[in-house]
């Protein structure tokens, strides 16, 4: 292969790199933030107000302190400004839900407060909640109706702001106790101050502001202080001075240090040491992996990354982290005894989609055609055995592997037997892999799973940290 085409397989590789990373980094975005608001579907309620300052489109809408929304559009009427609000959250607007108009703090963004608001529960499914969110109860549409009577039809609705008697008359009360404490302040503040006393403050002051000035003089107590603190470094310097004639002059253990050939000679053996050991890590083969695979009876993905780390051609040592599906389980037995009855009760505890742990030794036989390793694999203690099938120079382009693991808490042994494949020879970084994870039936669903990767040796990743 020239240079020209050798120089093109590698951009084609990094590009194909860069790529999956994107698309991952978007997965596991999307995954981690419970789908976004503009993933979820919409409902769409209009309300009016007489004053729309400090709000903006994708203002956050809240209820109780969660958010459960966000302001879709800003229209300016005659006399009024219509908000559209889009509900994300599984809520259901009330016939007493109000709206209102907050900051968040002192100076913050303004967003939109519902309450109160019915909870539907993560429990509904997708069609009866957006049966609920759309389609309005009967008292809710006298409600809407009496906000608005020219309101078209459709699936919006709209909510009245600020037409509650109760709510003014609330905030009338709060200005006049404020007024009052006000006022109050302000006659305390001026019984307060007694001008006798301000000025004997003001004689204090200035006698203090004499003192002052009689201890900064060149008399004062703080310029002698400052003279014999002055004394005391000249002497510390003196002292200094000396210390760095005796070194000089190989007196003392850093003198020996420095002076002596005899330690010179042994740190430079040390650093010959030192070159020998990083020499020997530069002989290293490190390979790195990256997989994403779909868990059909688990419904759920694992994905992570491994480090193969390779002193020589025929063994290696492999590390690496996944999120798996199936979660870690901690089985826990209690025994109760009371009189002489006993009982032992069994509590299982299991965490969905944990981080499990890979730390396996391996080593290749017959040519680099076996591959025998031991360790824990995903969390669980395995042995697995892989036959490489790919052309000379090429062995893991195609490969077939069996793993016998055990399951947790003395679940038994279980088997997985897969292959993968690389389906573009000449650019082996990208393999695509299926396998049956077990065969035995999760729940009544075939235990399978399929999934892709990238794999990275020593040149690519050199290649792909230059940017070239």
């Amino acid at each position: 292969m020239n240079p020209t085409a050798a120089s093109k397989t590698t951009q084609f590789k990094v590009g194909i790199f860069t790529l999956f990373g994107v698309l991952l980094v978007g997965g596991i975005s999307v995954y981690v933030n419970h789908r976004p608001f503009w993933w979820r579907p919409c409902q769409l309620v209009k309300i009016q107000v007489d004053d729309a300052t400090g709000l903006k489109t994708k203002s956050p809408v809240q209820s109780l302190g969660l958010q459960i929304g966000f302001l879709d559009s800003v229209e300016l009427s005659e006399t009024h400004v219509t908000l559209g609000i889009c509900i994300t959250a599984p809520v259901q607007i009330l016939p007493t839900t109000r709206a209102y108009i907050k900051g968040q703090g002192f100076l913050g963004d303004k967003y939109v407060e519902l309450k109160p608001v019915k909870y539907l529960g993560t429990q509904t499914s997708l069609t009866q909640s957006l049966e609920d969110w759309l389609i309005p109860s009967a008292d809710a549409a006298q409600t809407v109706q009496a906000a608005d009577p020219h309101a078209g039809g459709g699936n919006e609705r709209e909510i009245p702001v600020g037409q509650n008697a109760q709510d003014i008359q609330t905030l009338i009360s709060k200005v006049d106790s404020l007024v009052g404490e006000m006022t109050g302040l302000t006659k305390n503040l001026r019984e307060g101050i007694n001008p006798d006393e301000l000025k004997q403050t003001m004689r204090e002051l200035n006698r203090t502001l004499e003192n002052a000035s009689k201890t900064l003089s060149p008399e004062g107590g703080l310029n002698q202080t400052a003279q014999r603190t002055l004394l005391k470094l000249e002497d510390a310097i003196e002292q200094l001075r000396d210390i760095m004639i005796r070194i000089n002059k190989g007196e003392g253990s850093v003198g020996m240090l420095i002076n002596d050939p005899a330690y010179a000679e042994q740190i430079k053996q040390a650093l010959k040491n030192l070159n020998h050991l990083l020499n020997k890590v530069g002989d290293y083969r490190f390979v790195v992996d990256i997989f994403v695979q779909q868990l059909n009876a688990y419904s759920g993905t694992r994905g992570g990354g491994t480090l193969a780390i390779w002193p020589s051609p025929t063994h290696y040592y492999l590390l690496g982290a996944a999120s798996d599906p199936r979660g870690n389980t901690v089985i826990t037995n209690t025994q109760t005894i009371a009189g002489n009855v006993s009982t032992t009760t069994t509590t299982i505890q299991t965490t969905e989609n944990a981080v499990m742990f890979t730390g396996m030794i391996g080593a290749r036989f017959l040519n680099q055609r076996l591959d025998l390793s031991a360790g824990f694999l995903y969390g669980n203690g395995d042995v697995s055995a892989m036959l490489n099938l790919g052309p000379t120079g090429h062995e893991d382009w195609i490969q077939i592997r069996d793993d016998v693991y055990g399951l947790q808490n003395n679940g038994g042994m279980a088997d997985r037997l897969g292959a993968s494949v690389n389906p573009l020879p000449y650019f082996r970084t990208v393999y695509i892999t299926a396998a049956m994870e077990d065969f035995r039936k999760v729940e009544g669903h075939v235990n399978f799973y399929y999934g892709a990767g990238v794999r990275f040796d020593d040149q690519d990743i050199k290649t792909l940290l230059a940017l070239k």
